[in-house]
C-alpha cells in the first residue's frame, strides 16, 4: 500500500502551470515537524494535478498550513549525462488547516474547506519515465 499523510506548512508558494493539453499541475514543498525533535523538520516536495493544483494555485502561499493525502511517486531523469532520481508526493487530497498566524480561521471563503480531485484527473500510475500514457513533454519535471 503507497499511502502519505502529512501536515505542514508551504516554503514558498506553489508554481502552478499548465501541460500543453491544457492540463493542470501544481509543485510545492511542505515543512513538516519531525516529531520529537524541536525546531527540526522534513522538507517533502509535492506535485498536484487538475482541479486540485488549481486551488492549491488559487488559495495556498507560503506558511499556509495544510494537509495533504497522496502517493510517494519515485521519478528517474537525466541532467548532463548524470542519471538521477527524485521522490514526490502526488497529492490526492488537500485539507486547509489554518492561516499562518495559527487562528484556524480561513481567509478567503471557499465553499468547502477540502477538495478532492475527481478519480478521471488522477495522474498516471508509476514511473514518469516509463512507456505508459504520460507524456514527458507535458510537464517538465
Amino acid at each position: 500500500m503507497n499511502l502519505v499523510v502529512l501536515i505542514g506548512r508551504l516554503t514558498r508558494d506553489p508554481e502552478l502551470k499548465f501541460g500543453q493539453s491544457g492540463k493542470a499541475y501544481s509543485k510545492f514543498s511542505l515543512a513538516v515537524d519531525r516529531p520529537f525533535s524541536k525546531g527540526e523538520a522534513d522538507f517533502i516536495n509535492c506535485v498536484a494535478f487538475g482541479k486540485t493544483a488549481e486551488l492549491i494555485g488559487e488559495y495556498l502561499r507560503k506558511g499556509k498550513k495544510v494537509a495533504i493525502n497522496g502517493k510517494l511517486q519515485m521519478n528517474r531523469y537525466e541532467v548532463n549525462g548524470e542519471k538521477r532520481t527524485s521522490y514526490d508526493v502526488v497529492v490526492d487530497t488537500m485539507e486547509f488547516i489554518e492561516s499562518r498566524g495559527g487562528d484556524n480561521s480561513s481567509e478567503f471563503s471557499a465553499p468547502t474547506p477540502s477538495y478532492a480531485a475527481p478519480k478521471a484527473a488522477e495522474p498516471p500510475q508509476g514511473d514518469f519515465g516509463s512507456s505508459s500514457s504520460f507524456d514527458e513533454d507535458e510537464f517538465p519535471f
